[in-house]
């Protein structure tokens, strides 16, 4: 069964029209019956390095089908950090039943291998839309539960018309509404910086307005992202307001430790000012920066992908900017405090780089991480020789990130979440449908197709297990909500075996990962205050009948879209212990 883009599955003539703030919107139908409407605006044209701004009360959405794929993020077109044509390659498998192989003898072009990542349509810098797909038969009554979604993609690319986040099946068969959002990347100049986590937010504001036109409950929403699509989304909410998000999921990473300052991202950004031919100290620069005229955005987006502004700065991630996201305290004090899960109660949430040898692996986990941090992380790992082989340093390399990034935040985050009194739990995946992994491995992303239940690239058998996972997730969130308390401890996750077989294991790589912790900023201090609680942290007893299963959410104050539930992924399936 060929896997189509929602604009390719279209009835050719079935139109959906609901009433929204904005006057009318006109959406069409999926051959399954599920409604959709695509690239519906949540906020005005952005300007360059400039925050969101919401849609005016006298804006009127235009008389037209909003069915269509026109336009997506501006996009890296290749890089050595991290390459949207590769992943293009790996989604391919998805409509082709041979193993992948590199070209030319993938029988597909790569503008064809790019639509599957991104999308069709052209590159736009204005990507603040919403992709939205009801159930078929739904009402402004009907009050389905609604799953936001928000992409991965290393904040510098990736897009919500990605093909395997496309769910007019699951919403069907899950009778569910789901919402992909499009937002900005790449914060680098100081202003006030954080604007693709400003768009979400502003997104999840037009959701909670707006959803109901759509079938959705507006009491009922669940935020998911994979990647850089769960990282926070910072928002100071007013004591008057309740969060937009009730539940959510996190799909891999966390926050390891508190990001950079605007102090100590400023080379970075006057390295992009030389690499682009500017001074960066001229009074005008940041009006010249904005002015896609002077600076078009292939420019912009050629020095970052080919490493003009060198390997320590060709990374960008959010600002520890004082205002959105907070100095005092810091993220990861006010996470490992409880204040962080103590919000989200109150407001109503329930819950690759060029490595050629070993002399290569410090400077690129400094894309990641303050120099402080990596000088005490990197003692935490093996030492390699100066001979060591390219294979070896990206070994040694890959288990650092993948602790950094993935396994050890969001055991942290499970950690400090439980010790709060704040119900979560973590899964694992150890399988996903054979054919959309790459070189046999469930990896990062893999099982996007299980969320987004993508049943035309599964066999009967392999839809079954999705569906049983799902129910496993639904199941254990609606338990917690029940319970309204722990009801597994830190060492436990709810984990899809290899075998196809759905069950709580344990987790042998706690300690390890609890030891590499020690050296991160703030948790002497997090020790000190938990002595003699090992083995029995994460057993919450609160009383508290909300619950979330999973991760980001929309707070006050220092808010950070919080992951509750959370996933790992095994590098190497054939090692089940190998998370």
């Amino acid at each position: 069964m060929p896997d189509p883009h929602i604009p390719q599955d279209l009835k050719d003539s079935a139109r959906v029209i609901v009433e929204t703030k904005y006057g009318p919107l006109r959406g069409g139908r999926t051959t399954n019956g599920a409604a959709v409407f695509l690239e519906v605006p949540y906020a005005l044209p952005p300007v360059r390095f400039a925050d969101p701004q919401p849609l005016p009360e006298d804006y009127r959405y235009e008389d037209k089908d909003y069915v269509n794929e026109t336009r997506r993020a501006f996009p890296l077109t290749s890089s050595t950090a991290a390459n949207p044509i590769t992943m293009g390659k790996e989604q391919a498998s998805f409509h082709t039943p041979q193993k992948l192989v590199d070209p030319p003898e993938v029988d597909a072009t790569q503008e064809f291998r790019l639509s599957i990542r991104k999308g069709f349509g052209e590159p736009s810098e204005n990507p603040l839309f919403l992709n939205i797909v009801s159930p078929s038969h739904f009402t402004a009554e009907s009050k389905f539960p609604v799953t936001v979604y928000i992409h991965g993609g290393f904040l510098q690319f990736g897009s919500p018309h990605e093909l395997s986040t496309q769910a007019q099946y699951a919403a069907v068969e899950r009778q569910r509404v789901f919402i992909n959002i499009g937002y900005r990347f790449s914060d680098e100049p100081r202003i006030d910086g954080n604007f693709g986590f400003k768009d979400q937010w502003l997104a999840l504001c037009w959701i909670r307005e707006n959803i109901t036109a759509f079938g959705g409950d507006s009491e009922n929403i669940r935020l998911t992202g994979l990647s850089a699509g769960e990282r926070e989304v910072t928002k100071e909410v007013p004591d008057s307001e309740m969060s937009p998000v009730h539940t959510a999921v996190l799909q891999s990473n966390a926050i390891l430790t508190v990001p950079k300052t605007a102090a100590e991202l400023r080379p970075q950004f006057e390295a992009l000012c030389r690499a682009l031919h500017l001074d960066p100290k001229a009074p005008p620069i940041l009006e010249t920066l904005r002015d896609p005229a002077r600076v078009p955005a292939e420019i912009l987006m050629s020095v970052i992908e080919d490493d003009s502004v060198g390997v320590e700065y060709g990374t960008f991630r959010g600002c520890l900017d004082g205002e959105w996201m907070t100095s005092d305290p810091d993220p990861m004090t006010w996470q490992r405090c409880g204040n962080l899960a103590r919000k989200l109660r109150e407001k109503g949430v329930k819950v690759a780089h060029p490595v050629d040898g070993p002399e290569d692996i410090f400077p690129n986990v400094l894309r990641y991480y303050p120099r402080p941090v990596v000088e005490k992380l990197m003692p935490m790992y093996r030492s390699l020789p100066n001979s060591a082989s390219a294979e070896e340093a990206q070994k040694l390399m890959g288990d650092i990130l993948s602790d950094g990034q993935v396994h050890l935040p969001v055991r942290l985050f499970a950690r400090d979440f439980q010790q709060a009194g704040f119900p979560v739990f973590r899964y694992q995946i150890h399988w996903t449908p054979e054919q959309v992994r790459r070189n046999g491995l469930v990896t990062h992303g893999t099982d996007s197709c299980l969320w987004a239940l993508r049943v035309p690239i599964m066999s009967i058998s392999q839809k079954e297990v999705a569906v049983a996972w799902l129910d496993a997730i639904d199941k254990e969130l609606s338990n917690l909500e029940c319970e309204g308390k722990q009801t597994r401890a830190l060492n436990q996750a709810l984990t899809l075996r290899e075998d196809r077989t759905i069950g709580w294991v344990e987790d042998r790589d706690w300690d390890r990962l609890m030891g590499i912790a020690k050296v991160l900023p703030g948790e002497d201090i997090h020790l000190r205050r938990q002595s003699g609680m090992e083995g029995i942290i994460g057993v919450s007893q609160s009383n508290s009948s909300s619950s979330s299963q999973d991760i980001q959410a929309t707070l006050c104050k220092e808010l950070y879209t919080a992951k509750v539930g959370q996933q790992e992924r095994m590098k190497n399936p054939k090692d089940p212990q190998k998370l």
